[in-house]
């Protein structure tokens, strides 16, 4: 009976730690992930980790911002006020992820083929996603952390991947950069919106399934991303 308090404090402590591990678990895998299908040229570690600290610290400037701009939100209308939510959340936390990419990591000479957009951009993005799942997970349960493993990490990873390729495509041409580069904010910002209206409208029974569906059809878009810049990399033989 006098050790049950030291065995549930234990017990506290593991499933924390499982807590904490499922929600940087999904993260660190798809940076790995991305990180070995760069195959042609590797990126330094250091420049690297640098995306993923201020992707992580992009997070701290997002919860103050939406925490003013959502307050000033005062559309009576459910579907609208709905809209302005998904649309004010995508364009803050796409916009705070594009600006380290396109102003810290675009101008490296690192950043040297079109695949690199996508893997820098993946490190902000996971970065960004890594804190985010931790804080809502040690708040909330195991529960929560495993439906964020499937959903919104894995989302926060196609918006990266679709905004890194149009970086990518930037850097690659010497034609029609800022119209890239324009495009590199305003697709993810399009999809994320998307995908946060439908699992906002909560009054809406089941719509929340075409949120998913949207997610399922950007993995897709992602996945031919990753496939056209690997192939682009000018150090392929």
């Amino acid at each position: 009976v006098l050790l049950y308090p030291l065995v549930l404090i234990d017990t506290l402590k593991l499933y924390d730690l499982v807590l904490v591990s499922l929600s940087v678990f999904p993260g660190f895998f798809i940076m790995a992930f991305i990180y070995n299908l760069d195959e042609q040229d590797k990126e330094p570690l250091w420049l690297l980790a640098i995306a993923f600290i201020l992707g992580g610290v992009n997070l701290l400037l997002d919860i103050n911002a939406l925490e003013y701009l959502l307050s000033a939100n005062t559309i009576e209308n459910y579907y609208l006020n709905v809209g302005m939510e998904a649309l004010t959340v995508s364009i803050t936390e796409e916009l705070l992820k594009f600006l380290v990419v396109i102003l810290i990591i675009y101008p490296n000479k690192h950043f040297d083929e079109p695949f690199d957009g996508i893997v820098y951009s993946v490190f902000v993005g996971m970065g960004f996603a890594t804190i985010e799942n931790l804080t809502f997970v040690l708040q909330g349960s195991a529960s929560l952390a495993i439906l964020r493993m499937v959903t919104a990490v894995p989302a926060h990873f196609v918006f990266a991947v679709i905004m890194g390729y149009y970086l990518g495509k930037a850097k690659r041409k010497k034609k029609g950069q800022l119209v890239y580069i324009f495009l590199s904010i305003l697709i993810p910002v399009i999809i994320h919106a998307l995908y946060d209206y439908f699992l906002f409208m909560e009054l809406v029974k089941g719509i929340w399934i075409v949120g998913i569906v949207t997610l399922v059809i950007a993995l897709y878009i992602a996945k031919k991303s990753i496939l056209e810049h690997m192939d682009a990399s000018p150090f392929k033989e």
